[in-house]
């Protein structure tokens, strides 16, 4: 057990093997503003669809589910249940985060919103990196993996403050390219030694992603909600929101039976850092379809007296879920790779791939009304939720991957 004179101060959790991690308060009191953010980014999105507003929407959506990374990331290695420094430091973060929930309905429309809104990311960025400097401190074997971490993050930081001061839209140019900055620090190869070195918490870390996956839900939960508020409590506006319900409950328990720690258990046992950053980038594109299901469903439950639904709104709910289906096959393919193969598995990233392309074509080929897509949409994920409840089962990820 580390000595209790240190638990007010970082020190490196992934060296203690026998400690059992769990999510802390401040970190679900955290999650709780992300919930605020993505139900504002979500709204965006119900005002317009088109190209420009999913354009917008996607460049909004990218930094903050990086913010929320980030804290994570610096948690599952460094955090320690009584250091009052970090949750006063997570507490300003916060802060900062209700500003930037509050600039997103105009980020893209108004000078100062964004102006606002990249302050306000820059500032948040900043905490993280004062951070960072404290586990420099008192961390000294982990300085390679904060080195390599603040050099990236730091740099983003400047430019982010910088694109404040630019003109738009080059100003969005700048956001551009300080998220590349960032999505690549950890993807170097660099970094990927620096992950084997100084790996997250096996528990600790899929577990956070899960939460995250949550609240997204959760947003999708309240935009089918909206839909009936909005529609009124007719029959057809009912049996749409039921389905609706029952799809959100089937995007859940696909993800929630195979949340699988293989690819970050070979990460940390030393191995191929690649199945772990997969796992970890694929997250991104599985929350922002999660959200733009929700969407989809407010508008599709809108429109269900329609004689056809709008072609937009089609392509939004069939191209969500089926999204959701291939990053889903692509998270399973990384614990596919983490480990020795089994059937399950690859039971589980054939039948998602199918039903990905069966969604896909069918939208190509027809035009439906509310309550046959949804129907449609139902019928698929029951089918992968049966399929994946009667297929072989997986055996335990810590009986697959060894230390």
């Amino acid at each position: 057990m580390p000595d209790s004179r240190l638990s007010n101060v970082p020190r490196l959790r992934s060296a203690e093997k026998d400690d059992i991690r769990r999510t802390t308060w401040a970190e679900l009191l955290n999650d709780l503003v992300f919930t605020v953010i993505v139900a504002q980014l979500a709204q965006r999105l119900l005002i317009s669809i088109s190209g420009f507003s999913l354009g917008g929407f996607f460049l909004l959506y990218i930094p903050v589910w990086w913010l929320w990374n980030g804290e994570t990331h610096y948690s599952t290695r460094f955090d320690t249940d009584r250091d009052v420094v970090h949750r006063a430091l997570g507490s300003l973060q916060l802060l900062g985060l209700l500003v930037l929930a509050a600039t997103i309905p105009r980020a893209l429309e108004i000078n100062t919103s964004s102006m606002i809104y990249a302050l306000t990311y820059s500032g948040v960025r900043l905490i993280l990196l004062i951070e960072y400097g404290r586990a420099w401190l008192y961390v000294p074997e982990a300085r390679p993996y904060i080195r390599h971490i603040c050099l990236g993050f730091g740099l983003s930081a400047l430019m982010w403050i910088t694109s404040a001061f630019v003109p738009e839209p080059f100003r969005y140019g700048v956001w551009a390219v300080a998220l590349l900055i960032e999505l690549g620090t950890p993807l170097t190869s660099a970094g990927g030694r620096l992950h084997n070195k100084f790996p997250p918490d096996v528990r600790h870390l899929p577990e956070r992603y899960g939460l995250f996956t949550l609240i997204v839900l959760g947003q999708a939960v309240t935009s089918a909600a909206q839909g009936l508020i909005k529609s009124g409590f007719e029959i057809s506006t009912v049996v749409a929101t039921m389905l609706g319900g029952i799809i959100i409950i089937g995007l859940w328990w696909a993800y929630f039976d195979r949340l699988d720690d293989d690819a970050v258990r070979q990460v940390s046992a030393g191995r191929s850092a690649r199945p772990y950053t997969a796992w970890l980038y694929l997250h991104l594109p599985l929350t922002i379809a999660l959200t733009m299901v929700g969407v989809a469903l407010t508008l599709t439950i809108e429109g269900v007296d329609a004689p056809v639904l709008s072609s937009p709104v089609q392509w939004l709910l069939a191209g969500s879920v089926a999204g959701y289906f291939l990053i889903e096959a692509g998270i399973s393919l990384t614990t596919l790779f983490a480990g020795p193969s089994h059937p399950s598995f690859v039971r589980g990233i054939s039948v998602r791939l199918a039903l990905a392309v069966i969604l896909i074509g069918i939208r190509l080929t027809t035009s439906l009304n509310t309550l046959t897509l949804l129907g449609i949409t139902t019928a698929l994920i029951v089918s992968l939720i049966l399929s994946d409840q009667f297929g072989p089962d997986a055996p335990d990820s810590s009986e697959r991957i060894k230390p």
